[in-house]
């Protein structure tokens, strides 16, 4: 990797979005109920179903995230910047282009926001090693917080309370 070129692995934001609202929001509800519904008496029977049961649904979004994983390159030639994906599709970042990265409180992943007149590209990366690369790359460019960086920290936080609050309902209510 040159010093004009980096190169970060990213999971698909897209796909990623989708199978976490489908893994906590469907599958993870249907798990619940499915456990509740054969009434295993023997506690030893129980926790192995419960674990057998959450390691398939949240495997299911492990497997999506996985999958769909890209490179995404960072390219500088000259006075200019690109970002080029695995498809070979190049986007021109422009000097008005802005970023910012966020850590969630995490020592093994980071997503990294840039925007530019054409729209916003969110890359969550699972390599916290790159981070001070990006950084670096990004120094000619404006670091600035914007209105979507609230739904992006934001969402982590809505889905485990949604977590939370359909285990509680299904365990307790259901």
């Amino acid at each position: 990797m040159s010093k004009n070129e980096v190169t970060l692995s990213t999971f698909n934001s897209k796909y990623t979005f989708w199978a976490t609202l489908i893994t906590i929001f469907i599958l993870f509800p249907i798990a619940i109920l499915l456990i509740k519904t054969l009434h295993i008496k023997y506690t030893v029977n129980q926790t192995q179903l419960i674990i057998a049961v959450l390691s398939i649904v949240f495997g299911f979004l492990i497997i999506v995230m996985k999958s769909t994983m890209q490179k995404i390159s960072f390219i500088k030639s000259e006075n200019s910047f690109y970002l080029k994906d695995d498809k070979g599709n190049e986007v021109h970042l422009p000097d008005n282009t802005t970023y910012n990265i966020y850590n969630y409180n995490s020592r093994k992943a980071f997503m990294l926001r840039v925007t530019t007149q054409s729209g916003t590209k969110y890359f969550l990366s699972p390599d916290m090693n790159m981070k001070s690369n990006i950084e670096g790359f990004f120094g000619k460019f404006l670091k600035k917080t914007s209105s979507k960086d609230f739904y992006v920290k934001a969402f982590p936080i809505v889905i485990c309370f949604a977590y939370v609050i359909i285990s509680i309902v299904l365990v307790l209510y259901v």
